[in-house]
């Protein structure tokens, strides 16, 4: 009886299997950390879509929480063994695809520090066991609180980690003279000027405080504004051993980060159908 021929791609799902083996064991970890009352859940429940319970008076968190995410993941897998090498003493190459799985992606959210002295020895001992056991970790900080001494405060207790931090100004949309484009959402010039001054300072106060000059981005996480940009800073910041990991994460639009409300209004809609009939125009 002939021996039953052996699918080429057998080697390449052996790999896949290792990789989700190792993605199970050890998932994709980022932590959410800073001073209270900045918005890092509301962050994490604009940047993944969760429903983590929120305030605008109380600190909420009071311990370290896990949220697991169940996210697509792009690993590349040979799409058509029967492709030939195009010349002589090529090596036969297969054309890539992309083959997605659902894979684990876990955010650790934790309480703010400074809210209560009393709770800040507990809170900095929870910070130094489990920051640890993050492959990045986003330093949330206000963009209507000038005053960083706080922060700066924190970060010399917890410099061991300076190199998986990337800092992110919140609620933007809040920066004087408070007259955000909801239509288009953006800022006004007169905001986004504020706004670009506000994160310069912070970029000079926290390169002070830290000795290097670090990863900064300002967003909205009420308006979903430039999420998308701190979520590939992220990305782009885990650790070379894990990057391959991430890098598989990589698969998302601006538009998976703008509230649905945001979307629907007719200037916005609008203004992305022009842009549309640009991008063609420009490759034509």
């Amino acid at each position: 009886m002939p021996e039953k021929e052996k699918d080429p791609q057998d080697p390449l799902r052996e790999i896949l299997a290792m990789l989700e083996r190792e993605i199970a064991e050890r998932p994709p970890t980022i932590g959410v950390v800073g001073v209270s009352g900045v918005g890092k859940s509301s962050t994490i429940n604009s940047l993944f879509r969760t429903s983590l319970a929120t305030s605008g008076t109380v600190a909420r968190t009071k311990e370290f929480e896990d949220v697991d995410l169940s996210v697509r993941f792009n690993a590349p897998l040979a799409a058509d063994s029967s492709e030939k090498s195009s010349g002589p003493g090529e090596s036969p190459v297969a054309p890539q695809t992309n083959a997605p799985t659902r894979v684990l992606l876990r955010v650790v959210d934790a309480p703010g520090l400074g809210e209560d002295l009393a709770l800040d020895d507990r809170y900095l001992e929870q910070y130094l066991e489990n920051l640890p056991r993050c492959d990045v970790v986003l330093w949330v900080m206000s963009a209507r609180n000038r005053a960083i001494a706080l922060d700066q405060m924190y970060l010399q207790k917890l410099s061991r980690f300076y190199d998986k931090i990337v800092f992110g100004i919140n609620q933007v949309d809040l920066v004087e003279p408070m007259d955000w484009h909801t239509g288009y959402n953006i800022p006004s010039r007169e905001q986004e000027a504020n706004i670009k001054a506000i994160s310069q300072d912070r970029l000079e106060h926290l390169a002070s405080a830290i000795g290097r000059k670090p990863a900064l981005l300002y967003y909205s996480s009420r308006y979903g504004y430039r999420l998308e940009h701190l979520f590939k800073a992220l990305l782009d910041a885990c650790p070379e051993n894990r990057r391959w990991i991430y890098a598989g994460l990589k698969n998302f639009s601006h538009l998976d980060f703008i509230p649905a409300e945001t979307q629907q209004k007719l200037v916005f809609r609008a203004t992305r159908r022009l842009a549309q009939m640009l991008s063609k125009s420009d490759h034509r």
